[in-house]
């Protein structure tokens, strides 16, 4: 096992960090449910952007153990999805922000930019994010999500998004996919036709 074998990703803007209550929760709730530990420590304590690092959007990934904290800063440049692949699999766990990503990354394909993750039958995430689906106005994403990320905790308590249990059958009713993550926030311009899912 990994020295650090959780992790969280946060995004940073002019310096100032983002959502931060909700990476706040979700690491304490990996402590006590993953390591079996309460923990006092506020990520904030723990985040010094660097000068260099304090204009624009910057990616800033926290790995960490029961006891001990890495802090890096990277540069970000988002990625463009425009078209989606359905990967079919069975029993996929990751509940929790597990830096062993292998068995999502061994998903990924040349045949689109992103992949959606059918888990049991279920639609679930693609691999570095949640997903939502827009039908006649209103976006929903998938009740069976295999991580809940901080950008949908966040639009499911300002009740701008509503969970709901989505079959492959299912994605030819919604309108458009968008994928969200801690440094992608929801944004109608970066959301695509379904017809752009191959299934």
């Amino acid at each position: 096992m990994s020295l650090y074998p959780t992790f969280e990703t946060l995004s940073i803007i002019d310096g100032v960090v983002q959502n931060l209550e909700y990476h706040q929760a979700r690491f304490e709730n990996t402590m006590r449910s993953f390591f079996k530990k309460t923990s006092d420590i506020q990520l904030v304590a723990l985040i010094k952007v660097p000068e260099e690092y304090r204009v624009g959007q910057i990616r800033c990934r926290i790995d960490y153990n029961h006891e001990a904290f890495e802090v890096k800063y990277f540069p970000y440049t988002p990625k463009e999805i425009r078209t989606f692949q359905c990967v079919y699999v069975e029993g996929l766990d990751y509940r929790f922000k597990y830096s062993d990503r292998q068995c999502l990354e061994k998903l990924k394909t040349e045949a689109a930019d992103e992949v959606i993750i059918i888990n049991n039958g279920f639609v679930s995430d693609c691999t570095i994010g949640n997903l939502l689906f827009l039908k006649q106005n209103q976006w929903y994403s998938p009740t069976h999500f295999l991580l809940k990320g901080t950008q949908l905790s966040y639009l499911l308590a300002q009740n701008q998004v509503c969970l709901t249990e989505i079959s492959v059958a299912d994605l030819s009713s919604f309108e458009k996919v968008m994928m969200i993550n801690a440094l992608n926030p929801f944004d109608e311009k970066r959301a695509i036709s379904v017809k752009q899912i191959r299934l």
